[in-house]
């Protein structure tokens, strides 16, 4: 499926962007949450991170390079971090 879509320029489309930085974005702020939250019970965190697994799905299928966008995330949340160590 992820090949048809890149056939057809799929990942190029205004929408597309829009929806692969918001999954990013959701992953950031999830692991962040998993990272700095203690308070969060099994079923949180276990939803946290069926968040992330979704996220990452979708930005395999969809994404023109997966591993490029993955790497964006690791950036972000490192500058998140620093932010909040600060």
């Amino acid at each position: 499926m992820s090949e048809v879509l890149k056939q057809q320029g799929y990942y190029e489309l205004p929408e597309t962007r829009r929806l692969i930085t918001s999954c990013r974005q959701d992953i950031v702020s999830a692991r962040i949450r998993l990272a700095t939250d203690r308070a969060l019970n099994r079923e949180q965190r276990d939803a946290l991170w069926n968040l992330i697994d979704s996220n990452e799905c979708f930005l395999r299928m969809v994404a023109e390079n997966y591993t490029a966008e993955l790497e964006k995330v690791d950036r972000e949340l490192e500058a998140k971090l620093t932010k909040l160590s600060q």
